[in-house]
């Protein structure tokens, strides 16, 4: 469970950003597109979990995956912007089973949405260079349970309910062109507030009642490579649309 603490902690630092941020985009509303690769993290908790029931061993390791979508990016004030959008993302994993004179390995991945928003401060660190931090919560839909199995091992993962809640936190650099539009690199990591999926397995010669069960906690860290396109602010799209100067 995310600790109390550490989401006053969290709330301290975008606050005192804000404080001390350079000049927000006031007013523009842009709309872009990211690709983030998923990577695995012991120290965020994004690595193996394994049980044991007996001699009978079942290990679920994170490996590489992806998160992609749509983003939205609205300007409010010199110091704050909001962003949203809405998110695919890949969860690839690694499947362990030992037991005596048995050693199996498979894959098995999940797939889910995002409906993210998070609120933006900027340091500016040259003319079109800019750092941001973001933090902020996302809603994740979850379609279906997933399930592997041969004629030895059968393993099902399934989801405690289909909708779950997590928080966000960003931290990277931005190019701001022009006219072509923005290009960010940076570093996301993902928290739900409760595990995603159970993870059940067992071998088919066991008790049907008897499995082993991993808890999947669903924390995931991702580089981020984000793309804006170049809009004007809106009450220059206003001015020109009633044919002011």
């Amino acid at each position: 469970m995310f600790r109390l603490h550490n989401v006053r902690l969290i709330f301290l630092i975008v606050f005192l950003s804000i404080g001390l941020c350079g000049v927000a985009q006031q007013g523009v509303v842009t709309v872009g597109f990211q690709v983030k690769p998923i990577f695995s993290n012991q120290y965020f908790k994004t690595g193996p979990v394994e049980g044991s029931i007996g001699t009978f061993n079942a290990k679920v390791t994170p490996i590489t995956g992806y998160c992609a979508g749509m983003v939205i990016r609205r300007g409010f004030t010199q110091k704050l912007s909001l962003e949203t959008g809405i998110n695919f993302v890949k969860r690839n994993y690694n499947l362990s089973i030992t037991d005596t004179n048995l050693n199996i390995s498979d894959q098995f991945r999940f797939i889910n949405y995002e409906l993210p928003i998070a609120a933006l401060v900027y340091i500016r660190l040259g003319e079109q260079l800019y750092m941001d931090a973001s933090f902020g919560g996302s809603l994740d839909f979850f379609p279906s349970d997933v399930q592997s199995e041969d004629e030895i091992y059968y393993q099902v993962s399934r989801r405690p309910r289909w909708v779950n809640m997590a928080l966000i936190a960003n931290l990277g650099t931005e190019y701001r062109t022009e006219n072509a539009g923005y290009f960010y690199v940076g570093a996301s990591f993902h928290r739900p507030f409760n595990y995603i999926f159970a993870s059940l397995s067992q071998r088919k010669t066991m008790n049907i009642n008897t499995f082993v069960r991993n808890d999947i906690s669903g924390n995931y860290l991702t580089i981020d490579f984000k793309y804006f396109f170049h809009e004007e602010p809106l009450k220059k799209q206003r001015k020109k649309a009633a044919g002011e100067e």
